[in-house]
């Protein structure tokens, strides 16, 4: 007997690509901003074929948003050297500005820089593919072309869109910097099988940590909508399922940034073969020098797919430089990694008290937790984003203030001080200096959200906001009921400035639970 076809599964079978470009949102100033984003060919159903159930802003067809997994994503071929247009849009839908051909590189991301003035605003940008700069994807264009017949890659030019906010050139409000694992989401990065899980978690199986939606959309309401930008050393196929996983919260975002890793090996290779087989290289710092210095770039580049300090490094200062030069910045991050240190060196850079040929050789020489992180390149890359913050912005420490959240799998108050002590040059002290603001290190959403009750940021009622979210949320496992959220506020570790406001919380607290008020 002849077996019925499946609907479901011929529905499923993926019968054509359609050339989509990711973008996520940016933010910049005035006279400075820019666009980025990637390329890429997605294979479609039939169904898919549809257009207008296209979410260009996400890059996500009808329904995605809830299946979608870093998995899927990984999958997706990169567009080698795309030709594009960027259209800048007003929330009025009325075109107000457009850039000249954009480039993309051999991963299909493409960036453009605009200094073209822009009234403070919210904007969107669209992207238009016009052809491409790369014989191997026109040949390769061309024989799915012919193999298909009409194909989704050859149809409508616009292919995605991002959001852009221009901040006022005398902007003098917040923009909040956040890490993602371990400070937003409750992502197990510790054990193999975690790190593997999270390939294939969708937006609805990546949880908060409790309370840290409702503090990033308190902060947003009590400062007049301050931006608030993500930075994660994930993969960048991480991108449409972090993006529909922070919608899925109600969280705004103005930006989101992660790590290109395949553009890391890429250059490992290259960088490696051009040390081994360059013979000037030898002559210059003898065989002895050389295996030395291949040594070392192996080591710490190896180490930079896995470390985030000179990633995040960069991603901070390249970001300042489209920053008004008096906004303030809060920095939050947690104590698995090197976020306490990396929120540090941003400021010390930022102020000038570690620049050029000094800082370049410090941070190449830096090893921390055991691993060196920073090449030879990506120390000059810093040093050169230092020198020019500095020109645009004076030695000025825009950060206003660093929250470190307190996880059992990083380490305490005491080892993280001497961690900062022998990591910095002679004579550095940040728990001491005036101008450098120094980690809060505190645990999560409720001692966040005291310590910027201290500093005016958020009133009583929007710390108590936060912290009654928390009730029926789950975490390590169990479902957080009044009496453990109670137990938790009391346990809450924070320095001793701020047992006042936490006393206030513990009695409001108190008074909801006496009116069942939280359940």
């Amino acid at each position: 007997m002849s077996e019925e076809p499946d609907s479901k599964t011929e529905a499923a079978k993926l019968v054509d690509k359609k050339r989509i470009a990711i973008c996520g949102g940016t933010l910049g100033r005035e006279n400075r901003y820019y666009i980025r984003g990637q390329v890429v060919d997605a294979g479609i159903t039939e169904e898919m074929r549809e257009d207008s159930r296209w979410d260009l802003l996400t890059g996500l067809f009808a329904g995605q948003d809830k299946e979608i997994t870093p998995f899927l994503d990984y999958g997706l071929e990169p567009v080698r050297k795309p030709i594009l247009v960027a259209e800048i849009w007003d929330e009025s839908e009325t075109l107000v500005h457009q850039s000249p051909e954009i480039k993309g590189d051999d991963g299909g991301f493409f960036f453009h820089e605009f200094t073209k003035p822009l009234p403070p605003g919210k904007y969107s940008f669209r992207i238009l593919f016009k052809r491409l700069d790369s014989y191997r994807q026109f040949t390769k264009d061309i024989a799915y072309l012919n193999q298909k017949g009409k194909s989704e890659i050859s149809g409508s030019s616009l292919i995605g869109k991002g959001k852009l906010r221009i901040l006022p050139e005398n902007f003098s409000g917040y923009v909040t910097t956040s890490d993602i694992d371990q400070t937003y989401l409750a992502t197990d990065i510790h054990s193999n099988k975690g790190k593997l899980s999270t390939l294939f978690e969708t937006p609805q199986q990546k949880l908060p940590l409790p309370g840290m939606p409702s503090l990033y959309r308190e902060i947003r309401l009590a400062t007049e909508d301050s931006p608030l930008c993500f930075i994660s050393a994930s993969p960048h196929f991480f991108r449409r399922t972090l993006l529909s996983t922070i919608r899925s919260h109600s969280v705004e975002t103005e930006s989101l940034h992660l790590k290109y890793l395949e553009g890391t090996i890429k250059g490992i290779v290259e960088k490696f073969w051009d040390s081994v087989t360059h013979p000037t290289k030898f002559i210059t710092d003898g065989i002895l020098g050389s295996m030395e210095r291949i040594r070392k770039f192996a080591g710490a580049s190896f180490q930079s797919l896995f470390d985030q300090m000179s990633y995040k490094l960069t991603i901070l200062l390249r970001d300042r430089l489209y920053l008004p030069t008096h906004s303030k910045e809060i920095l939050i991050g947690d104590n698995t990694e090197s976020d306490y240190l990396i929120f540090l060196l941003y400021q010390y850079i930022l102020s000038g008290k570690m620049s050029g040929k000094e800082l370049e050789d410090y941070l190449y020489r830096l090893n921390f937790l055991g691993r060196d992180a920073i090449t030879r390149d990506a120390a000059k890359t810093i040093a050169e984003l230092g020198e020019e913050n500095r020109k645009i912005h004076g030695n000025l420490n825009s950060v206003a203030l660093v929250l470190i959240n307190k996880t059992q799998h990083g380490p305490d108050e005491e080892e993280m001080h001497w961690n900062v002590q022998s990591a910095l040059p002679a004579g550095f002290d940040p728990f001491k200096e005036k101008e450098i603001h120094s980690y809060i290190l505190t645990e999560g959403a409720p001692g966040f959200a005291v310590v910027l009750q201290d500093n005016g940021i958020l009133d009583t009622s929007a710390v108590f906001r936060v912290v009654a979210e928390m009730a029926g949320e789950w975490m390590e496992g169990k479902v957080i009921d009044p009496s453990a959220l109670m137990e938790w506020i009391q346990n809450l570790t924070l320095p001793g400035d701020y047992q006042e406001e936490k006393d206030l919380i513990i009695n409001g607290l108190k008074i909801a639970l006496d009116r069942e008020e939280i359940t």
